[in-house]
């Protein structure tokens, strides 16, 4: 009973079934697995990519994220390590359109029902710099993000 048990998980992650996915690296971009899911569950992938909404800008052992708005995923992967908590900065840039998406954006084709990255700041975390607009901020690394409403 063991070995087929043994044998049919075996099976799922040779066939690429397992629910594991690759986790990005700092500096590595991510998106999410599934936009219909409200837990955040991100996968690497090419910063060149369309799909890349994220970056990640830290990986903490400690329970939160720098100051900012930060779209953060826990993992809990290793035992002997903790877990691992992965933190999201918008990888966007002037004229960029987004469809937010439960609490994350997905970058997409500008038209009906999106919103438009106005002013992308680095060096600077400050809401201040929007005037009005939504604003994401983030400070590590300081940077400021104004987008429509």
């Amino acid at each position: 009973m063991k070995t087929t048990a043994l044998l049919a998980a075996l099976t799922l992650v040779l066939a690429g079934c397992s629910g594991w996915h690759e986790q990005a690296g700092v500096g590595e971009c991510a998106k999410q697995i599934d936009v219909n899911d409200t837990s955040v569950d991100m996968a690497e992938v090419d910063c060149s990519s369309q799909e890349a909404a994220y970056r990640v800008s830290s990986r903490e052992k400690r329970t939160m994220c720098p100051t900012g708005d930060y779209l953060d995923e826990t993992s809990g992967r290793s035992r002997r390590t903790g877990k691992t908590r992965y933190c999201y900065v918008l990888n966007v840039k002037e004229g960029d359109c987004l469809k937010a998406t439960n609490q994350y954006f997905q970058k997409v084709s500008c038209g009906t029902g999106t919103r438009k990255v106005t002013k992308v700041v680095d060096g600077k975390s400050d809401r201040m710099l929007c005037a009005g607009q939504d604003s994401k901020t983030y400070s590590q690394p300081q940077r400021t993000i104004c987008i429509t409403r």
